[in-house]
C-alpha cells in the first residue's frame, strides 16, 4: 500500500502536476490521521472493556464477601439474642426465688458462647492495591471505601469494647457453680457440677455477673443490628452496578 502511494506521488511530480500532488499529499495525510484515530478508538475500547471486566470481577468478589459477612453477622446477632434471653431467664428465676436444680445444667451452658467479630476485607484490599479508582461509579466507590475503611473497623472496635470482659465474666459466673464433675468413663467429659449452692440464683455476685452478660449481649447485638441495613444497601448498589 505504501509503495502504491509512493508511485502516485512520483508520477505526479514527474508530470509537474504540483497542485494535484499537493492535494493528493494532503488527502494522504488525512487518511493516515483517520487511520490513527480509528486505531486509537479501537484500542481505547479494548482497554475500556478490559477495565470494565476487571471492575466487574472485583465488585463481584466484594459483593460475595459482604454477603458471607452478613450471614456471619446474623449468626452473631442470634448468639447475642440467645445470651440476652438466657440471662433474662435466670433473672426471672431469681425474681421467683427459684432454687438451682440439675435440670438447669444445659441452660447454664447457653451462657458460655464465644464472641468473635470478623469480616473479610481481602477482595477490597486487592482492589485497593491495584487502584480503587477502578470503580468507575464515584458514589459507589466512596460507599465501599467508607464501609471497609471506617464503618466495619469502627463496628469491630465498638463490639470489642463492649464485650472485652465477656469471657472473664462467664468464667467467674461458672466458678460460682462450684466444682465440675468429670465422667472418666466417657473420656473425661464434663457432665455437671457438685456442691452447687441451692440459693445461687439469689446470690448478689451471680446477679451482678448475669447483669454484665445481659448488658453486653444487648448492646453488642444492637450495634450489629444497626449496621446491617447499611451493609445490605452497599451490596444492593454493588449488584446493580455489576448488572449495568
Amino acid at each position: 500500500m505504501i509503495k502504491f502511494f509512493r508511485k502516485i506521488r512520483q508520477k505526479l511530480l514527474a508530470e509537474n502536476k504540483f497542485s494535484k500532488y499537493l492535494f493528493y499529499a494532503v488527502g494522504e495525510i488525512v487518511l493516515v490521521v483517520i487511520g490513527i484515530l480509528i486505531a486509537l478508538q479501537i484500542n481505547n475500547r479494548n482497554e475500556a472493556r478490559k477495565d470494565r471486566n476487571y471492575e466487574t470481577k472485583m465488585l463481584t468478589e466484594i459483593s460475595s464477601s459482604l454477603k458471607n459477612d452478613v450471614v456471619y453477622f446474623k449468626e452473631m446477632i442470634k448468639t447475642f439474642d440467645d445470651l440476652y434471653d438466657t440471662s433474662d431467664y435466670f433473672m426471672e428465676l431469681s425474681k421467683k426465688n427459684e432454687m438451682y436444680h440439675d435440670s438447669l445444667f444445659g441452660k447454664v451452658f447457653d451462657l458460655n458462647n464465644d464472641i468473635l467479630y470478623q469480616f473479610n476485607s481481602g477482595p477490597y484490599e486487592a482492589l485497593k492495591s491495584t487502584g480503587i479508582d477502578k470503580i468507575s461509579n464515584d458514589t459507589l466507590r466512596n460507599q465501599i471505601t467508607n464501609l471497609f475503611d471506617f464503618d466495619l473497623p469502627i463496628l469491630g472496635n465498638n463490639i470489642e469494647h463492649i464485650t472485652r470482659n465477656h469471657q472473664k465474666n462467664i468464667e467467674s459466673m461458672l466458678e460460682l457453680f462450684g466444682d465440675r464433675h468429670i465422667d472418666d468413663s466417657r473420656g473425661r467429659n464434663f457432665v455437671g457440677w457438685v456442691d452447687v449452692p441451692e440459693d445461687l440464683f439469689q446470690s448478689q455476685g451471680f446477679l451482678q455477673l448475669l447483669a454484665g452478660v445481659s448488658w453486653r449481649a444487648r448492646n453488642a447485638g444492637q450495634q450489629l443490628k444497626l449496621a446491617l441495613p447499611g451493609i445490605e444497601q452497599t451490596i444492593e448498589n454493588i449488584d446493580k452496578e455489576i448488572k449495568k
